[in-house]
């Protein structure tokens, strides 16, 4: 036994000097580690970043027009078709686009993530969280309607400059 451990031990020296004498052989390369290079490519995505953020110049000429939001919402599938019938008792309050209506205190659902919207009706719905004017339309909902509103809700534009128009206006 101890033959076999002298042995073992012997072969395991002079297979780590042959692997260390191999490394002189390697060649190194520190391109990773070129800090010139990095450096260029750090400026070069901060313009790009700049290029992208900045907002864009409105000429002094031409005039500003809103227009009416409509969405567009193509009915695809099954389920946002139904999403979209369940979704004409909530334009009174919410807007066509979901864009919501301070009068109303109903807030901008359009382009909401549809696990947000399913949740908040789910918790109106059980009375987690109280909306009295929701009541009627919730009553009538089974989990899977809400699951086909979140769906067509989810795909409505967010319509952002409308939204900060409307904060703006607000204060």
């Amino acid at each position: 036994m101890t033959r076999l451990m002298i042995f073992l031990s012997v072969l395991t020296c002079f297979i780590l000097i042959l692997v260390l004498y191999t490394f002189k052989y390697l060649p190194v390369s520190s391109d990773r580690f070129d800090f010139e290079k990095t450096k260029h490519a750090y400026v070069n995505h901060e313009e790009l970043v700049k290029e992208v953020t900045t907002p864009k110049e409105v000429e002094s000429g031409v005039e500003v027009v809103e227009v009416e939001y409509a969405p567009v919402v193509d009915l695809s599938t099954p389920q946002l078709v139904a999403g979209h019938k369940i979704f004409n008792q909530c334009i009174a309050c919410h807007g066509k686009g979901g864009e919501g209506k301070a009068s109303q205190k109903a807030p901008h659902i359009g382009g909401q993530y549809d696990w947000y919207i399913e949740k908040q009706l789910t918790d109106m719905k059980a009375g987690a969280r109280i909306n009295a004017a929701m009541m009627p339309i919730l009553k009538g909902l089974s989990p899977q309607d809400m699951k086909d509103v979140a769906a067509y809700v989810t795909l409505l534009p967010w319509n952002k400059e409308a939204w900060i128009a409307a904060q703006k206006a607000k204060k």
